[in-house]
This record gives structure tokens, sequence and C-alpha cells, in this order.
């Protein structure tokens, strides 16, 4: 028996549960007291239960993680770092799953795909929904991992499909295009690409095996989010780039192009054909590469929209950033089209999980529920069973701390969340609606997330094209799919 115990001094969190419901909330106070590790099998209805923690006595009384009790009563847990709280909920289901089979060949063998960004509009079948590809196949190549597009001339694209049967139809494929009379640079059409906008700013465009550098396209977008504006029957995309944000007509026709102070004058100067707009926060110029804005939605009512930064940015430099826990979301009054509002948001530590580094916890999607409830896609970068982070949380931005203009939103990424606490700054509110990870998600990138009806969310993944460089620098083809999965939650998330 010895060999099975171990003694230890631990800080012990000492929690009551109430009752075990639809929705528990337990708050823990704290004691110093002496634990000792003991392993013993526990079952319930027969099945092993897998422990990620040893069970521990503390004086006679044999504690279990709440975690493993939780799941085998089919409950999902949620600990609240923030408010120190924890909540027990109805475990999700995934009630369908539909594939992009056969899609149309672009060239070289690669399909169409990249699906990032997700919307069902309010009035549409809710088979149908719209989404939007980013800036084409593209990869990195060699040691110095130099950025290569395999097809320069891609165009960025809105999809409008429906599924049925388990497959993905596309009903509408929608290019995006400059205004009438108007010719990018690169394509020399109407429709813009998808290479980079700046020299000496943004990645070094090459070809497919890395050796000839290719144009930059100061109207290039790699587009990540979709939404739709119920009020001009418009959609707003958001692109990596510059940041930027961009109005769109339904026929795919650039309204006009919002970024950062500072930024309009560069691409100016560098031949863009875009209506452009300097209305955002200067600090945002300071994104790291292929971090810039990821989600977009509109609240149902049209008068606001959101969109998140994907994940901290390089202010005042990389490091800081690929350290920091703090995102950012921005608020827009869609009546005046003014930033109005800045937010943050806290991803979570990766210290809590194995082999995650704080600079892969990202945002990838938003869905607006209301003028001031978002839900909030968050998650890694491992795939398969290595994948521990797919979260849709439910944030409500009513009660958080508007920093735009203030010196906490010039510092952000340098501030501990203690000294977020002690500047009386308040992050947006997190609940957990549903941890995909947990329901044997297999792909690294959920990028499109929306509300189907008040208790359904759909999801999509990223496949990248379904292309990679193996360790020779040759361009293959993964065959990775383009799928669409529905969700079943017990939260009621129907739209105000």
């Amino acid at each position: 028996m010895k060999r099975l115990l171990r003694r230890r001094r631990l800080l012990i969190v000492l929690a009551a549960i109430c009752a075990v419901s639809t929705t528990t909330v337990v708050y823990a106070g704290q004691a110093t007291l002496e634990a000792i590790a003991v392993k013993f099998q526990i079952t319930s209805g027969g099945k092993t239960l897998t422990l990620d923690k040893d069970p521990v006595v503390i004086n006679g009384s044999t504690y279990v993680p709440l975690r493993t009790i939780g799941e085998a009563l089919g409950k999902q847990i949620e600990w609240n770092e923030w408010n120190q709280s924890i909540s027990l909920k109805d475990i999700p289901k995934v009630t369908g799953k539909f594939e992009w089979k056969n899609a149309p060949v672009l060239d070289k063998g690669i399909q169409e795909g990249g699906f990032s960004g997700l919307i069902h509009l309010p009035k549409d079948a809710a088979d149908t929904f719209y989404t939007l590809a980013d800036r084409g196949p593209n990869g990195e190549v060699g040691k110095d991992k130099l950025r290569t597009f395999p097809i320069e001339n891609y165009n960025p694209r809105i999809y409008k499909f429906k599924i049925t049967n388990g497959n993905i139809e596309v009903l509408e494929t929608i290019k995006l295009s400059l205004p009438d009379g108007k010719l990018d640079k690169v394509s020399n059409s109407k429709y813009i690409t998808g290479l980079p906008n700046l020299v000496g700013i943004d990645e070094v465009p090459y070809d497919e095996k890395g050796v000839t550098k290719l144009a930059y396209d100061p109207d290039g977008l790699d587009l990540e989010g979709i939404a739709y504006s119920p009020t001009d029957d418009t959609f707003w995309v958001s692109d990596e780039y510059r940041p930027s944000i961009l109005q769109v007509k339904r026929d795919g026709t650039i309204l006009g192009r919002y970024v950062p102070k500072g930024a309009k004058d560069k691409l100016v100067q560098a031949g863009a054909q875009t209506p452009i707009f300097d209305t955002l926060p200067e600090v945002y110029n300071t994104r790291i590469s292929n971090r810039g804005f990821e989600g977009v939605t509109i609240s149902p009512d049209g008068k606001f929209l959101y969109t998140s930064i994907q994940s901290p940015m390089a202010n005042p430099d990389k490091k800081t950033g690929e350290s920091s826990r703090n995102l950012r979301i921005l608020k827009m009054d869609l009546a005046t089209k003014q930033i109005v509002g800045e937010y943050v948001y806290v991803a979570e530590q990766a210290g809590m999980f194995v082999k995650v580094n704080q600079k892969d916890i990202v945002i990838s999607d938003l869905s607006a529920l209301s003028s001031d409830v978002l839900l909030v896609d968050e998650r890694d970068k491992n795939a398969g069973a290595d994948a521990q982070l797919k979260r849709i949380y439910k944030s409500d931005f009513s009660k958080a701390t508007n920093i735009l203009g203030t010196d906490t939103s010039k510092n952000l990424e340098s501030l501990s969340i203690q000294q977020l606490k002690d500047q009386g700054i308040q992050p947006v509110s997190k609940e957990l609606i549903v941890d995909i990870a947990k329901l044997g998600y297999p792909y690294e990138k959920i990028e499109g997330l929306t509300v189907v009806d008040k208790n359904t969310i759909a999801i999509v993944n990223d496949n990248d094209f379904g292309v990679s460089y193996d360790d020779k620098g040759v361009l293959t083809l993964t065959n990775a799919p383009t799928q669409l999965q529905l969700i079943q939650v017990s939260d009621d998330l129907s739209t105000k």
C-alpha cells in the first residue's frame, strides 16, 4: 500500500457542489492542508474512468478530480479563472457532418477550399450558408520559411452553399472585385488577388518553389471572416494583411476598406484602387504577420460590427505579443462607420495544457447573439489527439471596460492578468458553450462559426486548400477535407 501513496503539502481548493443540474456553479475557498495522493480504479456504468490527476486523501476523506466525475455524469466542466468558479453543463452533441466532395480544381491538382468564416442569414433556410476562402493556396518552404503562392492569380471569393445528405453543395461563387472602372495592379482586371500588400512590411511572396519573387498587390486580401448587415444588404469581411475590414456588395464589389491610421497613405502610394478609410486605431499596425483581423460579426439589429484580432500584437515588440494573453476586439457603429469601443478578451493560459504555446492560442471567429453578447471561437493550433483547446465561449460585453483611446490600450499586451485587475479593467466575460475538442474534432482550424437556431451552431474548418510542403520543399496534396459540423447545445442561443 505504501508504494501507492505519496505525501505532499498542497494548496487544496475546497469546493462544495450544491446540486448537479443543467448548470451548477461552484465557488471555491482556499486552505493549506496535508494531502496523500492515491491510485485506485474508478468505474462508472461498468467502464473504467481515465483520471487526469490522482485522487487525494485529506483528513480521511477521498477527493476525486471533478472533471472525471463530471464527464462520467455526462457533464461538460468549465473552470472560470477570472471569477474563480466552476460550472457543469450537459455535454453538446454533433448532429450532422457535411463535406465538400469533388471540389473544382483550381490548378496543379489543387482543389478549391480554404473556408474561413461562416454566416447563416436570418431569412435563409436552415441548410443554407455563406462562407469565404482566404488568400488562396499558400505555404512555407525552406529553412527561411519563404511564403509561397502556387497559384499566384487566385482571386479571393465568397461562396453560398447548402448542406444536404452529408454533402456541401456550392450554389454560387462570388469573386471580390474593385469598383467599376478600376483595375487591380497585379491581375490587370477588376478582380483582386490574395497577394500581400506592401514591400518591407508584409511577407515577401514567392512562387511555388520559393525561387521567384512575385509582385505585391496593394489591393490583395487575406480574407478570414464574414458578416451580414441587414440594414443595407451588404457583407462585411475581415482581412489579416493590414489588418482591415471591408464592406462588400452582394455581387462582390468592394465598397470600402477600413484600415488603421497611417496605413492608407502607404496603400495609395503603392497603387491601391480600393476606396480606403483610415479610421481604425493606429496600434493595429503592430499586428504580427498572419495574425490580423480574424473574426467579424454584426449584431442582429444591424447597429454594431465587432472584429477580433487573431492573437496579441507586437506591442511594443513581437516577444511581448507572443507571451501575452490579452486579445483585442473592436466595436464599430455602422451608422457612422466609426470605432466606438475596444475590449479585452483574455485567452486561456497555455500552461494549463500540454505542448501548447501561448502565441498559438487564438480567436478564429465571432457570432453575435445581440448588440453586446457574442459567441467567440477560441482554439489552439493542434489537431487530432493533440488538440486540447477548441472552445466556443459566450462573451458579454455589457459590463466590460471600454479601453478605446486609453493608456491601457497603448500597452495592453504588456499587462498581466493581475495588472488588469489592479487597474480596474474588466475583460469581456467567458461562459463555455461547447468544448469541441472533447467531441473528437479532428482538425486544427475551426475557422467559421454561426448560429443556426436557438440550440444549434455550425462550424467549418479551413483545410488550407489541401496542400502542404514535405521535408524536401515539394508541394504535396494532403486530401484534407472541407467539413461543416452541426452541434446541438443546451444553452439558449436565441438572437435579440
